[in-house]
């Protein structure tokens, strides 16, 4: 059972309330604010599904005529200008979009002009169509000369999120023939890479139940993270007890300002002192509870791992060992990869129905904590292991706390098109919208995870201090309410557990990283609101929020495949409401918002927040 989220009109009303006490930007007073829009009137920058992101295969071996499409659906009102597709150089013709509603019905119909040869083409409708929160509709294009973006499979592990606004595209279709015609077929889960143009008509969030810090208020052992001004911030499967500088690794963490230890060795079979060295340290611990089942009659699957004589349910080991900075229980590590015990490693899924089995043995135990749940690339990413179920909610909907991974910067399993920063933003906005509600903890890399695996085949190499910042970044941006570090490096010379304290780089990326989440935590842990990026160069990642009485978008420029290492990047910013006044930057700078638009420069990977009203 979740807190009770705020309502989409009351998000609205607190924006509205911030925003109209901002002053106005007079410009020496020549310019006043603009008026209001009338009602339905679009309120919210313009966005789309897939922005300028590129398909692997822009050209697919098929020269039919057919129609493409993309059903998706919407979490605020508001008005679809218009169609885009992907062209590739195959694609030729005359192209024409349309936009229908679940039963088939076209709702509007426009011709594709002044096309460029490849690249992202937009059609605009005679007039814009109303759309509703929730109702499904169906946006397409005819390709007459077939040879269209595809890709298989997109779709096998539910939506395909690429960031985090109002729109999410939930499958995709295509009808044969030279005439446009509703997609209704589909074949292997293939995104086609259609997409709309989207105003929304309330400035409210787009996320309506949004988590908050007062989630927290369920469990008494996690009082420390209901405090709105800070961020949970983990590292994984550590020692807090390993000899370090004179002290132990539990303070050497949280003087780089970590804040939480998720997992603990051999816990809680043994402790050796973990719990009370964390505590020393003020680090609150999520523990590897083991998911024994000590009542006869548990939910199928609960008894697998069945406790023995040498196993205490939790509550009581927790007291035993003093476990007042016991905050919660860590249940399974990438159970959307592994298969049922979790000893296969990528050989497939765990079934839904044993991990919610599983998290209803270690609530038995202890129901004063929640129980964290690791996964990997298919909530992360949507790829789908043998096994896998269609709908990746039913996995997030056994844990308390979803935490994700997947290493867009070093993993050499990866390919290259699926590697960069840009991979943070996706991860964080899929898994945001797999748990509604819920806290959503991002892992991070280091600079020294991977360092030495340029020697293998694969090429990899080191993220940098500059990459891994901006990955929190776009985390954050798009999403996550919480951090955790992976410290281990897989170098050539072997596995090291804490390399990251044994590392400057890393230590330092660690420290700047861990600070910009705590100077902003209040923004974190508030409700998104969209806010518009046009950007020349390389792609920026932007949210607003309101906390504290006050209003800021906070942006990071991230990367794309042509870009692999970033690159500089002009972005220009759509506030909602059409709002004008003075933005104070994090750098101490003055801008302008003039009709709701301001403009700014970034380096490669840099983050801004810019504070409205100064």
């Amino acid at each position: 059972m979740h807190t009770r989220p705020r309502s989409r009109a009351v998000l609205a009303t607190l924006l509205g309330l911030v925003l109209s006490t901002l002053p106005a930007c007079t410009d020496g007073g020549s310019k006043p604010a603009p008026a209001p829009p009338s009602p339905g009137a679009p309120v919210g920058p313009s966005t789309t599904m897939f922005g300028a992101a590129e398909p692997a295969d822009t050209s697919f071996a098929d020269p039919a005529p057919t129609t493409l499409g993309v059903r998706f659906t919407s979490t605020l009102p508001g008005l679809v200008a218009g169609v885009r597709f992907y062209k590739g150089p195959g694609n030729t013709g005359t192209h024409v979009g349309a936009l229908w509603d679940a039963q088939g019905r076209q709702l509007a119909q426009a011709a594709f002009a002044g096309e460029s040869e490849v690249g992202w083409q937009q059609a605009k409708f005679a007039q814009p169509v109303r759309i509703v929160p929730g109702a499904t509709y169906t946006a397409g294009y005819l390709a007459p000369a077939g040879h269209y973006a595809a890709a298989p499979n997109a779709f096998d592990g539910g939506p395909v999120t690429i960031g985090s606004g109002p729109l999410t595209a939930v499958g995709g279709g295509f009808a044969g023939g030279g005439t446009l015609a509703f997609p209704a077929q589909s074949h292997e889960n293939t995104d086609y890479y259609v997409d709309v143009s989207f105003s929304p008509t309330e400035s409210a969030s787009h996320v309506p139940d949004a988590f908050t810090p007062g989630y927290w208020s369920k469990w008494p052992a996690t009082a420390r993270w209901k405090d709105p001004a800070k961020l949970p911030v983990g590292v994984w499967m550590q020692d807090p007890t390993t000899p370090l500088n004179g002290s132990d690794e539990a303070h050497a963490f949280a003087a780089l300002g970590v804040n939480t230890l998720v997992g603990l060795w051999d816990w809680p079979k043994e402790d050796h002192g973990q719990l009370a060295a964390a505590a020393a340290a003020g680090l609150a611990v999520v523990a590897g509870g083991q998911a024994c089942d000590p009542t006869p009659g548990g939910p199928a699957g609960a008894a697998a791992w069945a406790c023995n004589t040498a196993d205490l349910p939790l509550a009581a080991r927790a007291a035993q060992l003093g476990g007042g900075t016991l905050a919660g229980y860590q249940l399974a590590d990438e159970p959307d990869m592994n298969v049922p015990n979790g000893t296969a490693t990528g050989a497939g899924c765990m079934p839904p129905e044993k991990l919610g089995g599983f998290a209803a043995s270690l609530r038995r135990q202890d129901a004063t904590r929640p129980v964290l749940v690791n996964f990997g690339s298919g909530v992360a990413g949507g790829a789908r292991s043998p096994g896998c179920p269609t709908d990746f909610a039913a996995y997030t909907a056994s844990a308390d706390i979803v935490s994700v991974d997947f290493y867009g910067l070093t993993d050499p399993s990866s390919p290259a098109r699926s590697k960069g920063v840009r991979v943070y933003a996706a991860t964080a906005a899929r898994a945001r919208k797999l748990a509604p509600g819920e806290p959503v903890w991002v892992f991070l890399e280091t600079p020294v995870q991977m360092q030495g695996a340029s020697l293998t085949p694969s090429g990899a190499k080191a993220a940098s201090p500059a990459q891994v910042r901006a990955a929190a970044w776009a985390a954050l941006v798009n999403g996550a309410t919480g951090l955790s570090w992976f410290c281990h490096s897989f170098a050539a010379q072997g596995q090291q557990v804490d390399a990251c304290l044994r590392d400057a780089a890393s230590a330092a990326a660690l420290r700047r990283v861990n600070a910009d989440a705590q100077s902003y935590a209040r923004y974190w842990n508030a409700p998104p609101v969209l806010v518009g990026v046009a950007t020349q160069g390389a792609p920026v990642t932007a949210t607003l929020r309101t906390a504290g009485g006050r209003t800021a978008v906070l942006a990071v420029a991230t990367d794309t495949p042509e870009l692999p290492d970033g690159g500089p990047a002009t972005a220009t910013f759509t506030l909602p409401d059409h709002w004008t006044g003075k933005l104070r930057t994090d750098d101490g700078r003055t801008l302008t918002a003039t009709d709701g638009t301001f403009t700014d420069h970034f380096d490669a990977y840099q983050p801004h927040v810019y504070t409205l009203g100064g």
